[in-house]
């Protein structure tokens, strides 16, 4: 306490910034053929997020790429089913979170949409700008898109990195969940730990990313996006992490 005024301890301003409990989502993709993902995995990482989401599930399976969400519904309870697409179905999202402003996000987009609930905008914003999305967003969030026509996995994270959202590579997979258990029960990313990770923790009282504490497992910044361009009829595979968003810090 200093004079009238109560500081709470960092660590309870993390645990009310968590929102464990606010949805969850995960995913793989195969990174050099279009295989179908293999038997069951999806489905375990699915489960081993249901205490972020247990009202729903949904799930897109298709060659090369599986999506999953776990929904925590609290409001349009009738909609808002994930995964989610745009209406010809070449863009799906599976998303974390929440958007303070997608209501007047839809209607200063140019095709005026009117939408039900936060996850519709984001399809609709990708038509418009494609990977300049992410700064159109404005909130807490965690997406996973996929881009049929252009054959592409797009992750991102809010400039503050509110919602969680790690990835690791495993061979010709690459895979991502709203949380490392999620990764792990898929039983493709073995479990072993980051010792530099592990010195992070005892060092800082923290991990702030991208590394973790287990080893081949990332965790994407706060105000970065990832793409993943599989590699396909000719085309070379490419996995670019850029900021999207960094803090500004004046001179004076």
């Amino acid at each position: 306490r200093l004079g009238q005024r109560y500081y709470f301890p960092a660590f309870f301003i993390c645990v009310l910034c968590d929102h464990s409990g606010m949805c969850g989502i995960a995913g793989i993709i195969d990174l050099l053929a279009e295989r179908p993902a293999p038997e069951g995995v999806v489905q375990r990482m699915s489960r081993a997020l249901v205490h972020r989401g247990p009202d729903e599930e949904g799930f897109l399976e298709r060659p090369g790429i599986s999506l999953a969400s776990r929904r925590l519904s609290i409001v349009g309870l009738a909609d808002g089913q994930q995964p989610m697409a745009n209406e010809d179905r070449s863009i799906f999202v599976v998303f974390n979170g929440e958007l303070f402003d997608y209501v007047e996000g839809g209607k200063n987009s140019p095709r005026k949409v009117i939408a039900s609930s936060r996850t519709e905008i984001i399809p609709h914003l990708w038509e418009d700008h494609q990977e300049g999305t992410w700064e159109q967003l404005r909130g807490q969030f965690a997406v996973a898109l996929w881009d049929t026509r252009r054959r592409e996995l797009h992750l991102g994270r809010d400039r503050f990195g509110i919602a969680p959202l790690f990835w690791s590579r495993q061979g010709d997979w690459l895979l991502f969940a709203s949380e490392i258990k999620g990764l792990l029960a898929s039983g493709m990313v073995p479990p072993r730990p980051d010792r530099k990770g592990l010195d992070h923790v005892f060092t800082f009282s923290a991990v702030p990313g991208p590394r973790t504490c287990f080893e081949g497992v990332q965790l994407l910044p706060p105000g970065h996006c990832l793409r993943i361009s599989p590699a396909r009829a000719g085309a070379r595979l490419t996995i670019t992490e850029r900021a999207y968003w960094e803090m500004d810090f004046p001179a004076e």
